[in-house]
């Protein structure tokens, strides 16, 4: 039997199923991802290429469920699921979920030759960058957040230039708490004002705001194009070693406002990271909307 057999009979048959007639015949399964708790596959076929999300364990599963949930009820222009299902019994919870497989560069990998210090990577990069502001500032204008921000959870597709938004677990609208458990994502990419905010809620969740996630967005974009975390090379400043990993003692120090962002100077490309820079002001109100933040990207010269 197959390596590619073996992992379809691992999802649950209602998602097996599914899949191999959204892709029709013959259905290749890949496997993508393997966690313990969660496993990734890519299903290709004559019809459509989707991706199978399995999840186990009572937070895997419940996170995935929610995740389907907000997928649904997103703007359009956002991953729908083709279908999901959950069994939650106690004794061994699973969700599944299949969404079309976003084909296309990342915003991290679209920043790749920039990062390699190729002078002709700019332009690539500078068109992701604005479409990825873009398209979080039309969450934004659609009244929702994301949540977990990065540049490997934007696609840039194929698709008439579509930008697909992934990992959406923590997705919120606007004036909702998150769901209990929510950490922030990558903590390095943490306002000073949502670090505080999710150490005092102790798990139990918090008010997301898009100035919030337009510091996330900068900050992602600022470690897409450096390779670096934008306030890490000045982390040892404050008695902190940046390899450690302790996410709370991170939170904490991001969280007093004290730690600088690294001067954009010593870039080969600052003025790519000087509107970066201004967008994670410690300051909420000074921050620029998504959409403000592309237009400033989109006034620097290659």
């Amino acid at each position: 039997m197959s390596t590619s057999i073996r992992s379809a009979v691992l999802c649950p048959f209602d998602a097996t199923d599914l899949a191999s007639r959204l892709a029709g015949s013959p259905a290749v399964w890949r496997l993508i991802g393997n966690r313990p708790s969660h496993r990734l596959w890519h299903v290709g076929g004559p019809r459509a290429t989707v991706a199978v999300k399995i999840a186990g364990g009572e937070n895997p599963a419940l996170a995935l469920v929610r995740e389907s949930t907000a997928l649904r009820a997103m703007p359009a222009g956002n991953m729908r699921p083709l279908g999901s299902g959950a069994d939650l019994r106690p004794a061994a919870p699973l969700a599944w979920q299949i969404t079309p497989w976003a084909l296309g560069l990342t915003t991290w990998e679209a920043f790749r030759p920039l990062r390699e210090g190729a002078e002709e990577g700019r332009e690539q990069a500078l068109a992701a960058a604005v479409a990825t502001c873009r398209a979080v500032g039309r969450l934004h204008a659609a009244g929702w957040t994301h949540g977990n921000l990065e540049p490997h959870h934007v696609v840039h597709t194929a698709d008439r230039g579509r930008v697909r938004l992934l990992s959406c677990t923590w997705a919120t609208r606007a004036g909702e708490r998150t769901s209990a458990g929510y950490d922030g994502g990558l903590v390095h990419l943490l306002p000073p004002d949502l670090a505080a905010a999710i150490e005092r809620s102790r798990g139990n969740g918090v008010l997301l705001n898009t100035s919030a996630e337009v510091y996330t967005l900068a900050a992602g974009l600022w470690w897409a194009a450096t390779g670096a975390w934008p306030l890490a090379y000045h982390y040892r400043n404050v008695g902190f070693d940046p390899n450690a990993k302790s996410r709370s003692r991170i939170r904490r120090i991001i969280a007093s406002g004290h730690v600088p962002i690294a001067a954009p100077a010593t870039y080969i490309w600052p003025e790519f990271l000087a509107p970066l820079a201004a967008a994670m002001t410690p300051v909420p109100s000074r921050r620029p909307t998504a959409h403000q933040l592309a237009d400033w990207l989109n006034s620097i010269p290659c």
